[in-house]
């Protein structure tokens, strides 16, 4: 008797089970200033901050190494799953499932805000998926979007390369700086009601990278700027409402 129950708990999921041909979501990403007092043109991004310095960031890129789509959970169902289950539930991925997109993708400044960079297609189960885990880490060779050979950047290795100037408070000559990193950072992002079914079997998400915040409150001179950027950068994810 406690299996029947059980089957009609996890028959009300809703959540992940086979996959359906046809249902698919595809992913972009883009970027895009969230304050007023900023400027893009020409692929040079500039800000005022807080404390008088205007940045300008010349050039820059960064490297999203993975999305994973997050189903949402039951909380009774996927408890009583994992507590019956005689093997476990697995919840590590590799690069070949469904709910996980490992191709890595080099972004570069120099592509418009508001144009999107289309990441791929995942094909997952139906179901409802409420999060998203994007990871950045450094590129390899096979990485998407590698600046070419006469850049004089070169990504692979890195997740992060911004190369700018700052002008002090209350003016003066333009400083050069230069920011790299080869760190790891992630972050979820809410999705908006994310549901793939026989019904309503495609979707489109765009992730929002906000470049004004990057360097809005970093000690460009400190010794873990690129660091402390880097993780900026992973918290200025949010949705957007692009299509890819």
């Amino acid at each position: 008797m406690s299996g029947i129950v059980l089957l009609g708990a996890l028959g009300g999921l809703g959540a992940c089970g086979e996959r359906l041909e046809g249902v698919h979501v595809t992913l972009g990403l883009e970027h895009r200033a969230t304050s007023h007092g900023v400027e893009a043109s020409g692929g040079g991004r500039s800000l005022t901050r807080a404390d008088g310095q205007t940045l300008t960031l010349t050039r820059g890129y960064v490297t999203l190494g993975s999305v994973e789509l997050k189903p949402c959970e039951d909380a009774l169902g996927w408890r009583l799953l994992r507590a019956l289950s005689p093997v476990g539930t697995a919840h590590a991925h590799s690069v070949g499932s469904p709910r996980l997109l490992g191709t890595p993708h080099v972004s570069g400044l120099e592509r418009p805000d508001g144009n999107v960079l289309t990441l791929g297609t995942l094909r997952p189960a139906p179901g409802r998926y409420c999060r998203a885990r994007l990871t950045f880490e450094p590129a390899d060779a096979d990485a998407e979007g590698l600046p070419g050979a006469d850049s004089g950047v070169d990504m692979v290795g890195r997740t992060l390369w911004l190369e700018g100037t700052r002008v002090p408070a209350g003016g003066g000559e333009p400083q050069p700086f230069r920011l790299v990193t080869s760190n790891i950072a992630s972050v979820e992002v809410v999705l908006d009601g994310l549901t793939l079914s026989e019904e309503e079997p495609s979707a489109e998400r765009t992730f929002a990278l906000a470049w004004d915040t990057w360097l809005a409150n970093v000690d460009l001179e400190s010794q873990g700027a690129a660091a402390a950027v880097l993780d900026t950068v992973a918290r200025s994810v949010a949705m957007s409402s692009v299509t890819p």
